[in-house]
């Protein structure tokens, strides 16, 4: 009996190369008085698997990646404390104890124990603005570190979400191996029937015996993939237990996908708002704060200072007097030359200003770029992906009438089986497509600075 039979569709993916041409043939839009999309309609992965939002929460928590990344902020916020101690007096206390010997020449000597004490205290007045600038580039040097904690802990959100589908599918693929495999035993039985019956040869025989062994090999490496991915995922989430792992990749709304990218622009800011920008802006504020530090190193720099001190002193009329001295008073100190090291110093900072200026225009038009060209990929990838959405409710109704007329005794039981290794693997091309599809949306979320995942870390905060 003829039977309809499912195509399998092979896996497709988009080339570095055409993604980069998208950007380029991408027209210009503009984004003025346009709203900006539907952010919330825009789907992420624990959005639509709510066994994974858990998980991202415990990570804010747990995760080692954000060990280091929290010490360095710990690092900055001590930093900043150095800085800020000159706004403050600084007080010092002295003293000496010991045994003094004076030697006259025709005179009596003097000898005897002795010791005196000082307290004193000073404070910057006057350093041009570099006390004050030091301060603020602590300050930023602490925002800097808050943003890498961000950028990492988005990056460790990325991965984890990247390793979760892939555990779905390779579950999937699991149940497709064994599935297979299941079909060869049974076409391995009737061969060696039909062998000792001398119905086939000794090499079509032997051909069934290795496609065998082919299938069982492929079981054995995507479970030991599978663990190694469950492995890495554990480690980078801080889990100490193994997460149970849903069956699928739940089917998306399309329709309000492609309604949110289509009907509303990024805005004309939005690249500004981006971790990477912030981070080199915040970077051109420090070489600035830099600069004003580096001119005061030549110019006359005022302090005031106070203090009280207490020791024996020999007078005009007696020897060993206890005498208390009190001074309060401004003091300059200035640098008048350097060898031109203070010079040199501000050629540096400037180059350092231009370079890092020059790389903030071509990163935020790179940046530009890559959210018109993912953009354009999104919207490819949702009209494919209704497509294979469509495809698969078609192979649904052939393989349930199969399988009905299965049930009724009106098809061979190899015929079923073949259509139902076609089915599974149709069904795990559509899931490895809905994953890919909320693979890009995370990306894009990350590229406009529109993650929600960052939430978690600062709730762990």
């Amino acid at each position: 009996m003829q039977r309809p039979r499912i195509s399998r569709s092979p896996s497709f993916t988009f080339p570095r190369w055409f993604l980069a041409g998208l950007a380029l043939a991408a027209m210009g839009v503009d984004l003025k008085g346009q709203e900006s999309p539907d952010w919330q309609a825009l789907p992420v992965p624990e959005e639509v698997l709510p066994s994974l939002e858990s998980i991202l929460a415990t990570a804010g928590e747990r995760a080692p990646e954000l060990v280091q990344i929290g010490l360095d902020r710990q690092i900055a916020n001590e930093e900043l404390t150095i800085a800020r101690s000159r706004l403050y007096p600084s007080v010092g206390v002295g003293g000496n104890l010991g045994y003094r010997y004076v030697d006259r020449q025709g005179q009596d000597n003097d000898s005897n124990a002795s010791g005196s004490v000082s307290i004193g205290a000073s404070r910057p007045l006057y350093h041009w603005g570099a006390v004050n600038a030091r301060v603020r580039r602590g300050e930023i040097g602490v925002n800097n570190s808050l943003l890498s904690t961000r950028r990492s802990f988005q990056a460790t959100i990325q991965l984890l979400r990247a390793e979760y589908l892939s555990l779905i599918l390779d579950q999937m693929k699991l149940r497709n191996l064994r599935l297979e495999r299941s079909n060869l035993e049974r076409e391995l039985e009737t061969a060696q029937s039909r062998f000792d019956a001398g119905e086939i040869s000794e090499e079509a025989f032997l051909s069934a015996q290795i496609g065998l062994d082919r299938s069982m090999i492929a079981i054995e490496e995507t479970v030991d993939l599978r663990e190694e991915t469950l492995r890495e995922f554990m480690r980078v989430s801080g889990l100490e237990e193994r997460p149970e792992i849903p069956v699928s990749v739940p089917q998306l709304d399309l329709n309000q996908i492609e309604r949110a990218l289509r009907e509303g622009t990024v805005g004309p800011t939005w690249v500004d708002r981006t971790f990477a920008i912030q981070t080199n802006r915040n970077r051109l504020d420090q070489l600035e704060e830099t600069e004003t530090i580096i001119r005061s190193q030549q110019r006359p720099k005022v302090n005031f200072s106070a203090s009280i001190s207490q020791a024996p002193v020999n007078t005009a009329t007696k020897n060993n007097v206890d005498t208390i001295n009190y001074f309060a008073g401004l003091s300059v100190n200035w640098n008048v030359f350097d060898g031109f090291s203070t010079r040199a110093n501000r050629r540096i900072n400037l180059l350092e200003q231009r370079k890092l200026e020059n790389g903030l225009l071509s990163r935020e038009q790179e940046l530009r770029e890559e959210e018109q060209a993912l953009r354009e990929n999104l919207l490819i990838r949702l009209r494919k992906q209704r497509l294979a959405e469509r495809k698969f409710q078609l192979d649904q109704r052939i393989y349930q009438r199969i399988k009905d007329e299965y049930g009724q005794g009106t098809i061979a039981e190899n015929d079923f089986r073949v259509t139902q290794e076609d089915f599974y693997e149709e069904e795990y091309n559509l899931n490895v497509a809905r994953a890919r599809l909320l693979e890009s949306i995370s990306e894009y979320l990350v590229v406009v600075n529109r993650d929600r995942a960052v939430r978690f870390l600062e709730d762990a905060r």
